[in-house]
This record gives C-alpha cells, structure tokens and sequence, in this order.
C-alpha cells in the first residue's frame, strides 16, 4: 500500500498466538498440506499479482508461500482475530510485499473480503485450514469471489470435509480431537487421580458442546462446499484429495495450545481455567492423545507407532471472465439507485458496457459506474431528466458520438406521486405521466436509430399497470402505458430482429417502497404468494435474461416479477 501497512497491530502479541505459531510453524503435516496449494499458484500467478492469503492466521500458511512461490508477488494477509492477525504482523511486516488486512466485527458479522479490501481488487484467493470454521459458506464465497478480479482463482484446502469413498482408516483432522474428548471424559469418570472434575461431569458435556463445536467444528459434506462456490459465482470447480502422514510428536504441540485446549475439553475451566484447571486439562489431553495413538497403532491399519494417515481436500475454483456480450452497449436510465443500479450491475456481470443515466444524483451515479467498472466492463454516467424531450436528445447524441450504438435499452426511470383521484393535482397527474410514460417514448424513439439487428428493448412497468391500486390512478396509467407501447412496437420492430418486452414487478425493497407503512407491508408480503418482497437483484435478473440472447426468441411479452401476488 502507498501509505504503508493497512492494519497495524495496538496490542503485543498473545500468548495464544505464538503459542500457536510456534506448534505449527515447523509441524510436517502444515508444510506437505500446503503444497498443492502452492502447485495450484504456481500454475496461475504472474509476476506483479495480487494474492490474499485468506485466514492467515499467525502467518504460518504466509511464510511457506513467500519461500515457494516463485513469482514476484503482493501478499495480502487477511484474518479475523487482531490477536492472531498481531503475530503474523510480528513475523512478516518487515517484507515490503506483504500487508495486512483485518475483517471487522459490526453487530456480531463479519465484513466479507470485498467489503474489507475492496471489489476486484485482488488477482487471486489462496486458503489453509480455515473454510471448515467459517459459519456461512456462501456468504463468505460471494465476498471472495467480489473481490477477485474476472479470471482469477479461489483455491483453499480444508481437513474436515466428509466424503464417499474415503477408507475409514484415514482420519480427518478434527475426528482425532472428538476422539481426544471423549477418552478424557472417561480419564475424569474413571480416573481417581481427577475425580475433583467428576461431578455433574455430563452435564458439563451437554452444556459445553456448542463450545466444542465452534472452535471444532464438525465435518461438513464435500457438496456444501462445491454447492456454495457454485452458489457465490465460482464456475470450473475443481476437488482433489491428498493423504498426509501426521506425526504424534507434532500433533502433542498442537494439542498443547492453550488456547484450543478450550475446545478440546471446556469442560475444565471453560474459556477461563485457573492455573490448576489448566495444568490438569493438558495433562489429561495429553494422556488420552496418547491413549488414542496406541489404539491407531493397534486398530488401524494406516497408522504406525509414530504417525497416522490424515487426508485433506482441495477445492479450486474461477470466476468467471466477463461471457461474449463484451462490446455491447446498454443504456439503463434511472440507474443511479434501487432497481436500476441492480440492473446495471447485472448486465455488467454478463459482460456489457454500461451507459448509468441520472437526473440529479450525479455522485451517487459515479459509484455505481465505478462498481460496474470494478466488473471488468466499460461504464460511463449521462445525465439527462427523461421526462424532457431535449435533455434525452442530447444524452442520445452523445452517445452516437461516443459508441454510434445501443445494444440494449433499458427504460427503468420512474416516480410515484400517490393520491387519489379526487384529491389528485394536475401537476402529480403530469410529473408521473411524464417521467414513467412519456420518457419511454422518448428514449426510444430518439434510440430507434442506433438499435441494430439483434438489439433488446426492455422496459419497467408494474404489476399496478395489469391490475390496478388504490390511490394510483397516474402510476398505473403509465405502467399500462408502457404495456401497450411495447406490444405495439414489438410489432413493428420484429421485421429487423428487435425484440421488445415488459418487467412487471410487484412489491420490491427501494428508496421508493420504504415510506409504506410497516402495517400495509405486512399486509402486502401475506398476500404474496412467496410471503415476501423482491430484492431489486431479482427484478435485475429478469431484465438481463430478456437482454441475453437466451430470450432471441421472446418479444412482446409481459414478464411478471411479483412473488405471485398477482395470480
């Protein structure tokens, strides 16, 4: 970074951290499960890029990339806990490739990696040992996937992934510290050298299981982890496995850190153990770490009387550079908010160049082009009030001079200015007609000369348009408008390969929608047949459909987008 370090610790190192660095740093296993990893970076980095090593942790996972990556790289370190964060900052900030980022905590989540180092903004996403502790798998995927640039990889690897057809000799790595668990509580049960922590000691097992679980959590299946990849954007997912010989010498370290040993058995002194709670819990995790090495070397058969077999999985995934709508052209007018951004990032996602129209916002405007921009495709802001013929004439022509075309026209701008008709002005009669209504005709008939063989036309109309609302008689005229407009002219523009069609939303979360009163929302998602409102990325999926060529064949079609409140 120009300034320096992003984040810098304000605490010494924990005790926990070195403590963990320490019994992992040199251990066998941590080294040979890093290595695909880096086989995978090898094959895919270039000099110059960007890589965040993803829960890095004490900069354990950080010191091997750096020694066996062989191109000349920025590495960015990302984690969660300033403690841990802090000892990798001991050991590495003195490399001037390295730097450091730290996820905050707001109301009891975390900022994704997109939110903390910013959208498309890394070339590639490397993770060790941490995605099986990560609560919300998709939700931490779409902030990686966000912040990777279009063509780069997410490769992480994790021990505790359940999969068909893994020998039942070859352990997980969290499997041996259930086990470690269970034959201490027999060592307290039947041990009279510990019978003072006997007492309502199952109990204490009940009681102490969410604990057990955070900070090991139980294996999830191979699936969740592929299906949340695919769910957060990734395509070309990729698993692999490989098996590791763990050392009993280098799993005692492991089990030795103070801080873990709160998971291993919480059932002595909780997160808070006394001098002698703790002395007593490592001594009765490492008695029964060795009582389960001796029933390995007996029972199973990947196992001797100095390692066993453990076996991690590899999961490698793209995201996806922008499809072969590059070069196309969409103007999206209203676009500086609520559905219009929505869809301006969407058909940014597919790859198209977008023109964001405003009427006044211009600096809320200017980010959404910069978060189009920040997907890889070209986007520039127009302003222009739509309801005036003059000003979309000239946002028109300077399109003409800039690209001399639209590939997609998406008339999205639109008011409400409820009342009923009784108590309605002309002037509110007027301002939604024009705005909602005419400005389709406008900026259609202006674009009509730079729409070509193939182009889309999609407009924004309303389910209030089919059916009708209290107090809406000007927005539900224009909505019908807009119907009735785009049949017509579907019909006239066929013959040049145009195809011209209608989004009808029902209830959707905007800027417009959050004046409801809460009571009439209520009453509207119950009488929705999916019990909810639309997200404006819903109404934005519908419209990028009907502009792919996926829709070639669909014109003159009303789409409805309403969660089945209407039918």
């Amino acid at each position: 970074m120009e300034n320096g370090k992003s984040w810098k610790p304000n605490k010494p190192t924990s005790r926990g951290a070195t403590d963990y660095h320490e019994a992992v740093a040199d251990s066998s296993w941590n080294h040979e499960c890093l290595d695909p990893i880096i086989e995978i970076a090898n094959n895919t980095v270039k000099d110059g890029d960007i890589l965040v090593d993803f829960g890095a942790g004490t900069g354990t996972s950080a010191e091997k990339l750096l020694k066996k990556i062989n191109h000349k790289i920025n590495l960015w370190l990302v984690d969660n806990s300033p403690a841990w964060l802090g000892k990798a900052y001991e050991v590495l900030s003195s490399k001037e490739n390295v730097d450091f980022f730290l996820l905050e905590k707001k109301e009891n989540i975390f900022s994704t990696l997109s939110e903390t180092v910013g959208k498309s903004s890394v070339n590639h996403v490397l993770s060790a040992n941490t995605m099986h502790l990560i609560p919300n798998l998709k939700e931490a995927f779409t902030g990686i996937q966000e912040a990777i640039r279009p063509g780069g990889k997410f490769i992480f690897n994790t021990g505790n992934v359940l999969r068909e057809g893994r020998d039942e000799g070859i352990l997980m790595l969290d499997s041996t510290v259930y086990r470690v668990h269970d034959i201490a509580i027999d060592l307290i049960k039947n041990n009279d050298e510990f019978e003072k922590y006997r007492k309502n000691i199952d109990d204490k097992v009940k009681f102490f299981d969410t604990q057990r679980k955070f900070v090991f959590p139980l294996p999830r299946p191979k699936e969740d982890y592929e299906n949340a990849l695919k769910a957060a954007g990734f395509k070309d997912v990729k698993t692999t496995y490989h098996q590791y010989k763990l050392k009993y010498s280098d799993w005692i370290k492991f089990l030795k850190i103070r801080r873990l040993q709160a998971g291993i058995l919480p059932e002595i002194g909780g997160t808070t153990p006394s001098p002698e709670e703790a002395k007593d819990r490592e001594d009765i995790i490492i008695k029964s770490a060795e009582i389960l090495f001796k029933e390995l070397e007996t029972d199973n058969k990947f196992a001797d009387d100095k390692s066993y077999l453990g076996e991690w999985a590899y999961f490698e995934a793209v995201k996806p550079k922008p499809s072969n709508n590059s070069g196309r052209i969409a103007l999206v007018t209203g676009a500086s908010r609520g559905i219009g951004k929505a869809i301006s990032l969407e058909l940014a996602k597919d790859g198209v160049n977008v023109i964001v129209n405003y009427r006044s916002d211009q600096t809320e405007a200017e980010k959404v082009v910069e978060e189009i921009k920040s997907l890889g495709v070209e986007s520039i802001c127009l302003k222009a009030d739509v309801s005036k013929y003059e000003e979309v004439e000239i946002m028109i022509n300077n399109i003409k001079e800039k690209y001399g075309k639209i590939d997609i026209l998406v008339n999205n701008a639109g008011i409400v200015k409820d009342r009923s008709l009784k108590n309605m002005t002309l002037e509110e009669w007027n301002d939604v007609i024009n705005t909602n209504l005419n400005s389709v005709f406008y900026t259609t008939k202006l674009s009509l000369p730079l729409l070509k063989e193939g182009s889309r036309i999609v407009s924004i109309s309303s389910i209030v348009g089919l059916y009708g609302n209290f107090g809406q008689c000007n927005y539900a005229a224009a909505k019908a408008g807009i119907i009735g407009f785009s049949k017509s002219l579907a019909k006239e523009l066929g013959k040049k390969d145009i195809t011209v069609n209608v989004v009808a939303p029902g209830f959707v979360k905007t800027d417009i929608t959050k004046g409801i009163p809460f009571v009439k929302k209520k009453v509207i998602n119950y009488m929705t047949t999916l019990k909810r409102e639309a997200d404006a990325e819903e109404i934005a999926a519908a419209v990028a459909f009907l502009a792919s060529d996926k829709a070639s064949f669909i014109t003159g079609t009303v789409l409805n987008v309403d969660g089945g409140l209407a039918f």
